[in-house]
């Protein structure tokens, strides 16, 4: 942005009104450009664009220099100060990040970038500056350093965060002499819940669950989410005498009162194991999970509800489960019939009518729990057998076009299924089989097959599309397909990246990126697919840029069944 806001101004253009169309750029850009004299006043470019960045009416814009460093806390007063005062030649630079206070009482992060324009024998502008709003890029800074720490859907911490507080923990543990305790708790019957009763109540029990737990276990206590159905706790100052009653007490706690939901009160259950750390015991993390672990599934599989980790675990078989997918088991998950569907409605922009479902694929694991299959599919993809899970999707989803007689799927297709000469062939053979169904699927190839090999996905576009089939381009804006690509295959529809989506109303520069993306879209008479929409402010702005489709939680979270209820109340 910096480098597009460089040429060198004069005085009287700094001060002059923007023209119509450097103003448009400038709102587009969020930038507000001004001028600081050698007197210290502040001259707005643009008082509307200052306005509208700082939230105020123009008569109570800062007009000077100590005007808005009482708008700074002091810490963001001194390192202005100090980057202005660095300014010693005509043509010297800052740039600066501080948050400003508003008149509602918020905070917003500017960017204010600078450079001195005159020493002497020249007009009073002293610093040509731009001030630009980036509160949502500060924001989402901090919103991912927040998420590597923790779980994103409960709050608690994550394995890494938990991994590197058991280290202070166990430190303070043996500075004071006091024994600790670590429990690791299973929710057994989510996987049960999650089929039963769809994703979002799963969700919404493993919230309740997470909120249960962390009352139960204040600091200096320590409680995260460590897996899909996986919690762990740390107990500070807990005797060895008391380990089996703190234990069953927060078992009680989680799992005696029901959780409400859509469908009543459901119970959630639990399998605890434990391990004890001596105070002057040395932290072995990895040892410490992997002890956990063992006991919890001999728990498990002695239907027992707690088991204390003992070193005569270490004579049951699989002691420790395989972190590596191997080709053997993408062929026992699909032998086993462990690959199943989630259905995420699509709706219509207009009316917010269903339109169409999206199929995610989904993997039941050895213990039950069902999951998103994307690192799954990565495995496959690398052991060149994701063709099989293609052609598992595709079985699935026309054994739910024939139960549901009026609705129309998307399923996705792998980049080495469609550059794959036989794998194709055998896709589309069973595309075939489907017979009438077959116009009620769309085939989704992501952006990168379209520019990787675009006249092998356009042979393969033609093929389903002569079968009845509509085609789409999946996470359209991520990659760099020319319109050329676009037309070559002639996609039906194309999908906009949920990254240019997230936060669409309250991000200019996305906005931009979006209209651009539909006009191009509506040349070629394509239509458009929003994903990653989330709230109802994204949504009507992605309407009124005339974006066709909208899929997102806030109109559904995938579910084992294609059963969308209709639009949410306005």
């Amino acid at each position: 942005m910096g480098e597009m806001l460089d040429p060198l101004l004069s005085a009287s253009e700094l001060t002059a009104p923007l023209a119509a169309q450097a103003r448009q750029t400038y709102t587009l850009l969020g930038v507000s450009p001004f001028a600081i004299d050698g007197a210290g006043k502040i001259h707005w470019a643009d008082g509307q664009l200052a306005s509208r960045l700082l939230r105020a009416p123009e008569a109570l814009l800062p007009r000077t220099e100590d005007g808005l460093s009482k708008r700074l806390d002091l810490a963001s007063a001194h390192a202005r100060k100090t980057a202005l005062s660095g300014l010693t030649w005509d043509g010297a630079r800052y740039v600066i990040e501080y948050q400003i206070d508003l008149y509602d009482g918020q905070k917003i992060w500017v960017e204010e970038r600078g450079q001195r324009l005159s020493g002497q024998g020249r007009a009073p502008v002293h610093i040509a500056a731009t001030l630009s709003d980036i509160d949502a890029r500060k924001k989402d800074e901090t919103q991912k350093v927040y998420r590597s720490s923790h779980d994103p859907l409960t709050g608690l911490w994550n394995e890494a965060r938990l991994r590197e507080g058991l280290i202070f923990f166990h430190a303070s543990a043996k500075a004071f002499s006091a024994p600790s305790v670590f429990l690791r708790l299973q929710l057994s019957n989510l996987a049960h819940i999650n089929s039963s009763y769809g994703y979002e109540v799963g969700d919404r029990i493993l919230n309740s669950v997470a909120a249960r737990l962390s009352e139960a276990c204040p600091a200096p206590h320590m409680s995260a989410r460590i897996g899909a159905a996986s919690f762990a706790v740390c107990l500070m100052n807990c005797a060895e005498s008391e380990i089996v009653a703190r234990a069953e007490a927060l078992r009680q706690r989680l799992s005696d009162v029901p959780y409400s939901s859509p469908h009543g009160d459901l119970l959630a259950e639990f399998v605890i194991s434990s391990v004890t750390s001596a105070p002057d015991e040395e932290t072995d993390i990895d040892a410490l999970f992997a002890k956990s672990n063992l006991a919890l599934e001999a728990a498990a599989n002695k239907t027992q509800k707690y088991l204390a980790y003992s070193a005569a675990l270490h004579g049951r078989p699989k002691m420790a489960a395989r972190q590596e997918t191997t080709a053997e088991d993408v062929i026992a998950a699909l032998n086993d019939r462990r690959i199943s569907l989630a259905y995420q409605p699509i709706i219509d922009a207009k009316t917010h009518a269903l339109h169409h479902y999206e199929c995610l694929m989904r993997l039941k694991t050895d213990g039950g729990d069902i999951v998103s299959a994307g690192s799954f599919i990565m495995a496959a993809e690398r052991l060149g057998l994701v063709h099989l899970l293609d052609r598992r999707a595709l079985e699935i989803a026309s054994q739910t076009l024939t139960r549901y007689p009026d609705i129309h799927l998307a399923l996705n297709v792998s980049a080495a299924t469609v550059k794959d000469g036989e794998a194709a062939q055998a896709y589309l053979d069973a595309l075939q089989a489907i017979g009438p169904a077959a116009p009620r699927v769309t085939i989704e190839l992501t952006e990168t097959v379209a520019l990787e090999d675009p006249a092998m996905a356009s042979r393969f576009s033609v093929e389903a599309r002569f079968l009845g089939c509509e085609f789409s381009i999946d996470d359209f804006g991520s990659g760099h397909t020319t319109f050329q690509n676009l037309m070559a295959i002639e996609a039906d529809s194309i999908k906009i990246d949920g990254s240019f989506v997230k936060d669409l109303s309250i991000t200019p520069h996305k906005q931009t990126f979006v209209r651009m993306m539909v006009d191009l879209a509506q040349t070629f008479s394509v239509k458009t697919v929003a994903e990653m929409v989330e709230t109802r402010e994204d949504a009507e702005l992605l309407k009124r840029l005339g974006v066709d489709y909208l899929q997102g939680y806030l109109f559904g979270v995938p579910s084992p069944a294609p059963a969308w209820p209709g639009p949410a109340p306005a």
